[in-house]
């Protein structure tokens, strides 16, 4: 009988690690990804945290791009996980978008699970609280000091399509009014696009070319509408507009130096 207990409550043990190893590793921690924009700028910044205290930056400007990839405590996010279940406007999923006329700060998109569901919620950054703001931005400074990231080739980023989008879509590839679909199935060949498409706006790492090829290989035998870095998925699930997204800035070959002056000849 205690073998039994013993067997039972290492399976639990097992199960509930599995269930918080990091998601570059394949695993399904409860998580968090956002879009931070600045509607003046134009500039945006992903963040990412999960339950285990894994998480993510990456941050863009006209002239660098750096992702920080690591861990923190771990209580951070846990006083942030409590502050989304409790915020009234991610709940609701009520954006009265007649009030961000006149807005000029920071804009949150931010994509979570409530109650087993996955929600994602647009709304100004101050519209969400200040016990929100305040568990956000002491994860934003923890993961603001992580280490630059440096394994990752690229990102990989599915958004959904939808409305006048995808009857756009639709037109530009539909052969006798119809789009042909890859079933869920078919997306489940391919690891990280069934990753991207099951979590859309959340960047899956893409870490070795092997895994780069047979997303590109997929793109090619589909022949997706779109290019290599950026295309088009329609499946039963829905249809998706996925995008290749570097992870650092890659540097500019220097530029090849002209070679010395001839020498004048020196008369003999």
């Amino acid at each position: 009988m205690r073998r039994l207990l013993l067997i039972t409550a290492l399976t639990a043990a097992a199960a509930a690690l599995a269930a918080f190893r990091p998601y570059s590793q394949g695993g399904h921690a409860k998580a968090a990804w956002m879009t931070v924009s600045a509607i003046k700028t134009g500039q945006e910044y992903y963040l990412e945290v999960a339950q285990d205290g894994q998480a993510v930056m990456r941050e863009e400007t006209s002239k660098s791009l750096l992702t920080r990839r690591g861990s923190i405590k771990p209580q951070l996010v846990k006083d942030f996980f409590r502050e989304i279940e409790n915020s009234e406007i991610i709940n609701s999923q009520n954006v009265k978008r007649s009030k961000m006329v006149f807005y000029r700060g920071d804009m949150l998109k931010i994509s979570a699970y409530l109650s087993g569901e996955l929600t994602r919620t647009e709304a100004p950054l101050n519209n969400f609280g200040e016990a929100f703001s305040y568990a956000f931005d002491e994860v934003k400074k923890a993961v603001a000091v992580l280490p630059q990231e440096t394994k990752v080739l690229f990102f990989l980023r599915a958004e959904t399509v939808e409305g006048e989008a995808l009857e756009s879509f639709r037109a530009k590839v539909a052969v006798e009014g119809e789009v042909k679909n890859i079933e869920t199935d078919d997306l489940k060949t391919v690891k990280l696009l069934m990753a991207a498409v099951k979590e859309p706006y959340r960047l899956v790492p893409i870490e070795t070319p092997e895994a780069l090829k047979e997303l590109q290989d997929f793109i090619s035998s589909r022949q997706l509408y779109g290019l290599r870095t950026l295309f088009y998925v329609p499946s039963t699930r829905g249809t998706f507009k996925c995008q290749l997204l570097e992870a650092v800035k890659k540097q500019a070959a220097a530029p090849a130096k002209p070679p010395p002056p001839a020498g004048k000849g020196k008369r003999l």
